[in-house]
């Protein structure tokens, strides 16, 4: 992000339109053929690029900033694999804005159904939770909804919390992509 306004009806991002790397799924969910697959160094700094994002919306604004554009096409890359947020439709500020409308735009995987089911709205532990899934796609190199994998793993939340709770079974939840190549929490066994 370059800048912003909010001032009264005002509420605008300026980012950089040309991102010459697009989109983060290029880099792992449609990875074409003889591409290289993205190394751990490279998926951590763009889970901490986009934790910072997160970090500065809901910090440095009064009320905070709800992104709720959690999609893997939302995050853009620069040259050095330096994330920016895009896709700001959603965004409101603060747990009192009104999602009632966008319920359409927000995407399956990316938001904890209770929040939007029950009170209508997106609150700071809504996006936390989009980021953990960004965070598990980023790991597993899979997407936060398939529904071409089995009816256990269409939702990738779904098929890592079993797998989460046991550091010996990270490999089973590394992008077999990196082929063992990210260091291993615990006494993992090699891959």
């Amino acid at each position: 992000m370059i800048g912003y306004c909010d001032k009264g009806e005002y509420h605008i991002i300026v980012y950089e339109i040309i991102m010459p790397l697009r989109s983060l799924n290029l880099h792992f969910h449609d990875l074409k053929p003889g591409k290289k697959p993205l190394d751990w160094k490279t998926r951590m700094k763009i889970a901490e690029g986009v934790a910072k994002a997160l970090e500065y919306l809901h910090d440095q604004k009064d009320p905070p900033i709800i992104y709720g554009g959690w999609k893997e096409t939302g995050i853009l890359l620069d040259e050095n694999y330096n994330p920016k947020l895009s896709n700001f439709e959603c965004a409101k500020y603060g747990p009192t804005g009104d999602y009632s409308t966008l319920f359409s735009k927000l995407r399956y995987g990316y938001t904890t159904g209770s929040d939007i089911c029950t009170t209508g709205k997106l609150t700071l532990k809504s996006d936390i939770y989009s980021f953990g899934m960004v965070l598990l796609e980023l790991i597993s190199g899979r997407k936060a909804c398939d529904i071409t994998k089995t009816h256990k793993e269409h939702f990738i939340h779904a098929w890592a919390r079993p797998l989460l709770s046991d550091s010996e079974k990270f490999p089973e939840i590394a992008d077999p992509l990196m082929k063992g190549q990210y260091p291993c929490p615990g006494t993992c066994p090699s891959s």
